[in-house]
C-alpha cells in the first residue's frame, strides 16, 4: 500500500491549471487536474466512513472552482461504502443545483457494484472510460 498524504483539507484545484494532489492520512488519495471548463478528479484507494468527510471537503471546492463541472475517475477505488456513496450523491445534487454536472468515469468493480446494489447507478451520469481534463 502506498503512503498517503493530504496537502490541504479544503484547497480547490490550483487556479493556474496545474495538477493538485490531495493524499489523505488514511487510505484514499485524490488528484485534481484542471481543464478549461471541467476539473478531472482521480480518486484512489478506499472510501469509507473515515475518509468520506475529507473527500467531500475536496470535491465541493473543486466543483465550485470548475466552470461546468467535475469528471470523477473512480477506476482506482478499491472499496466504497455508503458514506462514500453519500458524498457522491451530495456532490451530484450540488452540481445540479449550481447548473454544473458531475460525471463518474471508469467505475471500479466495487463502486459499480455499490451503485448497482443501491439502485443509484441511474442517478449519475456515467462514462465508461477515463478522461483527460485537457
Amino acid at each position: 500500500m502506498a503512503a498517503s498524504y493530504r496537502r490541504s483539507p479544503a484547497a480547490p484545484p490550483d487556479a493556474d491549471g496545474g495538477v493538485t494532489v490531495h493524499l489523505h492520512p488514511s487510505t484514499v488519495a485524490v488528484v485534481f487536474e484542471r481543464g478549461p471548463g471541467r476539473v478531472l478528479v482521480q480518486v484512489h484507494g478506499e472510501i469509507d466512513m473515515e475518509d468520506a468527510s475529507a473527500l467531500r471537503g475536496d470535491l465541493v471546492p473543486a466543483l465550485r472552482a470548475a466552470r461546468t463541472g467535475l469528471d470523477v475517475d473512480l477506476s482506482q477505488v478499491t472499496f466504497c461504502d455508503s458514506s462514500g456513496l453519500d458524498v457522491l450523491l451530495y456532490v451530484n445534487r450540488l452540481a445540479a443545483e449550481t447548473g454544473k454536472s458531475l460525471v463518474l468515469t471508469a467505475l471500479s468493480r466495487p463502486v459499480a457494484r455499490l451503485l448497482d446494489l443501491t439502485g443509484t447507478l441511474e442517478v449519475f451520469a456515467v462514462r465508461d472510460g477515463p478522461v483527460s481534463a485537457a
